[in-house]
């Protein structure tokens, strides 16, 4: 299996950061925060020994924590530095997670069979074998212990952008639509209870295509992203529009381990 990213990409992506806040649910541009969470609180997260794959620098882990906090949260990534900043998170917003640095793909990690809820956002798309790394992930559930994975829906519009804008970015990620990410699951023996595509539309994740804020392409993105605001903003009063495998910004599976 080829992994799309590697280590010292990681690194240097979390060693940009410079701002960082809590996970907000409120307002307007915290929408697609909120259809996030209401799918991962399907999981159930109560009392719960939770593990989030791919955790460096998570704002997810500490809102889970912050809380749940009957439920024992662990962090694992193979980044130093990224683990450094959750570290830093936990300590910031006051809350007990464990961090853990070490490769999804340890072999004999005591961290093995070990959790009620395993989750990862955004961390499978970036191999080209999408069923063994769901796979390798599983090995941190439980027997019968549940599984939520989030993924860019980069076989949308949003892949088509990013390929075009950044193509070193689009690179990075194996796309796929519904049928294939469900497929992954099934080569992963995952039983899936539940997913789809998540968001009607969510231009703001391209953000990452632009490391300079100028040019035709920067100024497209700000008017797609003014047409995300209002789109939420409509959709706060008259409820949530449709996904759609065309323009909605994620997909979510959530799966039951065996």
């Amino acid at each position: 299996m080829r992994r799309l990213t590697h280590k010292v990409h990681w690194d240097s992506t979390y060693g940009a950061r410079r701002q960082r806040s809590p996970l907000q649910l409120a307002g307007v541009r915290s929408h697609m925060n909120r259809l996030i969470l209401e799918k991962l609180v399907e999981v159930g997260l109560e009392g719960r020994r939770i593990l989030e794959v791919g955790a460096g620098d998570s704002m997810w882990l500490p809102f889970i924590a912050k809380n749940f906090p009957s439920s024992q949260c662990v962090g694992l990534d193979y980044s130093e530095t990224g683990c450094a900043l959750l570290a830093e998170r936990a300590r910031e917003e006051g809350v007990k997670i464990d961090v853990v640095n070490e490769d999804l793909f340890a072999n004999n990690s005591r961290l093995h069979r070990s959790f009620d809820v395993v989750l990862s956002f955004g961390v499978v798309e970036h191999f080209d074998d999408l069923g063994l790394a769901l796979l390798t992930k599983s090995r941190y559930a439980k027997s019968g212990g549940m599984v939520f994975t989030l993924i860019p829906n980069m076989a949308g519009i949003l892949g088509t952008l990013t390929r075009i804008w950044n193509r070193k970015i689009y690179d990075q990620h194996n796309p796929h639509n519904w049928a294939s990410f469900e497929r992954g699951h099934q080569q992963a023996h995952l039983n899936v209870v539940t997913g789809g595509y998540l968001g009607s539309n969510s231009f703001g994740v391209l953000s990452s295509c632009f490391p300079e804020h100028k040019g035709i392409s920067w100024h497209l993105y700000r008017v797609l992203v003014a047409i995300s605001l209002a789109t939420w903003s409509l959709e706060h009063k008259v409820g949530t529009l449709p996904c759609s495998a065309t323009f909605s910004p994620y997909m979510y599976a959530v799966s039951r381990a065996v």
